[in-house]
Parts: C-alpha cells; structure tokens; sequence
C-alpha cells in the first residue's frame, strides 16, 4: 500500500519528483522526459476518405500506439485514458468533438454512425473537408501526466441520409444462448433518434449462459458487436468475446454504436388499474415473458370498478410510476405511450389475457376477454 501510494502521490505532484536529490533514490519517480507519446497509426496524415451510403453498415476505426510512461523501481501504473478528438481544420480545438474515451487502442463504429459524427461536426455532404485529429492521454486523471499525440490532417467526404428518411427506424439485432444466437430471429433494440443509440427490451430465461452480441444485421456477415477491453465497452472485432446479464431476467439493453459502449438496466412489468387485485391502483400484478412470442403476457380475474366507474388499467414498470404505459393521444390502435391516459376495458368483469409487446418501435398491447 505504501508503495502505491507513493507512486500516486509522485505524479500527483510532479515538481516534487525532480527534487529528488533528498529523498530515497529507491522511492518510485516518474521520469517525464522518457514518456513516449501516444501516435495515430490509421488513418495516415493525407489520407483521403470519401463515406458513401452503399458501405453505411461497414466498420470504420481509428487507431493509435500506445503511450508509455516510466516509473523507476519497476513499478506498475494504471493504464492510460485515451481521448480521441476530431475538429475541422479550420476550427479551434475547443469547437472539437470527443469520439471516445477509452484505456483500448482504437475507436470502431459503423459508417453510418462515424458519418453521423462528421455530421454534427458541420460538415457538408458531398463536399470534401479537412480535418484534424488527435489522441490525448492520461494516467488516473493526475494532470501532469495529461501528452498529446502529434496532430493529423484528413480530407473526409460525407454522404447524405436517404432522402426522404428511411422507412424503418434502425436497428440491431440481439442474438445469444437464449435464443440459439440466430440473428434473423432474435429481439432487436431501435435507435429512434438515428444517432447511433440503441435501445430495446429483451428477456433472459433461466437455464442458460445469459450471452450474447449485438449485430447490424440479421445475420453474421454485418458488423458483430462484442465485449471490449473493459466493462461496458464494445468491440467491433470478430474475435471479441460475448457480452453477459447477470441473472435471468427481464433487462433495458442500451449498445452506443459512437462511443461503444452498452448498458443493460433490470426491467420488470405490470398490470393496474380498477378491478385489479383490490383496485385502488396501489398495487400491480407482475406479467410474465413468453420467450416463444416475444410478448410480455398475464391472464387475471377482473372485478367490477371499486370506483363504480368504467373499468380501465394501464402498464407499469419496476412496481413504481416512473415509466408507466397507456394510450396515445389520439389514440392509434393498440399503441402505447409514456404516461399515457388509462386503457378501458369496454367488455366489463372477467377473465383477459393482456400482452405487453415491448419488441417493436412503439409499444403495442392486446386485451382479450376468454
């Protein structure tokens, strides 16, 4: 531990390492003169990239060596934090965008995604435009070890999206042990926005590994995202290991195609409303998952209306209010919406199979009185 911590407190406050004549010449030191800066290895300095829609679901990446710094003793320091920045070249650094924060050698996203970047940075489609680039570094956030590559200069071509936008929201796929890790017919996750952002709901059964992968395509041949170098990050490479939930269960999954990152937040459904359990809308019925049809379902007793009114419900997550599903306004079909107002149940008391399908864009219901 003393040892750590005067590694720790060394770089903290560098100017006390070069005052080292008092101390212990066997007390670590970190030699900043001998610090080997981090350099872009691909792209190369001139290169000339043109993006075009045909090559949207392709992978790109960016990579950098990795910087070395020196510590006597043969101490060992934390990996460096990497920040990849791209800015036009006509523009100051503090106008740049961050693609990634990562301690991995590489930045790798979908054309589509990289192209959405370039994008929000002002570039104009179809006209080639200069940029810079360059990787920053640092050990645990101690500022004095914060370098710099060299910077370089790119000529990027971007395309415009599919006018008029395209048809179907984009999406990934979710294969894995589940499922038999068949693409074509696993759940998806949906970037509404087309940012690069992916979200979906997708249930884990007992019995099994609880692995899988996110994929562009409804088969392998797409781009395959796996497990990075550390928790919550994603690797594009073919050999990148499998991604994992904890338990069974269902689960919110969030897959970042920009900044390769993933999240899976637990995620449990309900039923409430008036003639439900004792109606006084405090207290849902759990719904369970049919792994066969994608479908959260329930079949429960309704009573009359404890309020003597018309007999209506909704769908609640995690036994709380703070995302709740009724209809929209106006209503279309069997869509739901966030906070939306109460489903009737126009057919009165009895016994309803209700589903929940949280597999689509917008969220849909069924209600059947049996």
């Amino acid at each position: 531990m003393k040892k750590t911590f005067l590694i720790f407190a060394v770089l903290a406050a560098l100017s006390l390492a070069f005052v080292a004549c008092e101390k212990n010449d066997k007390e670590p030191k970190y030699d900043a003169s001998a610090t080997v800066l981090p350099e872009i290895t691909n792209p190369q300095a001139g290169d000339i990239l043109t993006f075009v829609l045909a090559d949207s679901s392709n992978s790109f990446a960016i990579d950098w060596s990795e910087a070395e710094y020196t510590i006597n003793e043969g101490s060992v320091l934390p990996a460096p934090v990497y920040s990849l920045l791209i800015v036009q070249a006509d523009s100051s650094w503090e106008n740049a965008t961050e693609l990634i924060n990562t301690t991995a050698l590489n930045y790798s996203v979908l054309v589509n995604d990289f192209n959405n970047s370039l994008t929000l940075l002002g570039l104009e489609p179809e006209v080639a435009t200069l940029l810079k680039i360059k990787v920053s570094s640092i050990i645990s956030n101690v500022s004095s070890t914060a370098v710099e590559s060299a910077v370089i200069e790119i000529t990027a071509t971007t395309y415009a999206p599919p006018t008029p936008p395209p048809t179907e929201t984009p999406r990934l796929y979710v294969p894995g042990d589940y499922q038999g890790w068949d693409p074509a017919g696993a759940p998806n996750v949906w970037s509404v926005e087309n940012d690069g952002v992916y979200t979906g709901f997708v249930f884990y059964p007992e019995g099994g590994t609880f692995e899988f992968k996110f994929t562009s395509a409804p088969s392998w041949d797409g781009t395959n995202f796996g497990a990075g170098a550390t928790a919550g990050t994603l690797d594009t490479d073919a050999g990148a290991g499998n991604l994992s939930v904890p338990a069974a269960g269902g689960y919110v999954l969030e897959c970042d195609t920009v900044a390769l990152t993933w999240s899976a937040t637990p995620q449990s459904w309900g039923v409430i409303g008036s003639g439900i359990l004792n109606g006084d809308w405090s207290e849902d019925v759990d719904m369970e998952y049919d792994i066969d049809n994608f479908v959260l379902t329930i079949t429960l007793d309704v009573t009359v209306s404890q309020d003597a009114g018309e007999l209506r419900f909704k769908f609640r997550a995690d036994d709380g209010w703070a995302l709740n599903y009724g209809l929209t306004d106006p209503v279309s079909g069997n869509d739901l919406a966030p906070g939306g107002p109460d489903i009737p149940m126009p057919e009165g008391p009895g016994n309803y199979t209700i589903t929940l399908d949280l597999g689509t864009v917008i969220p849909t219901y069924t209600l059947t009185k049996n």
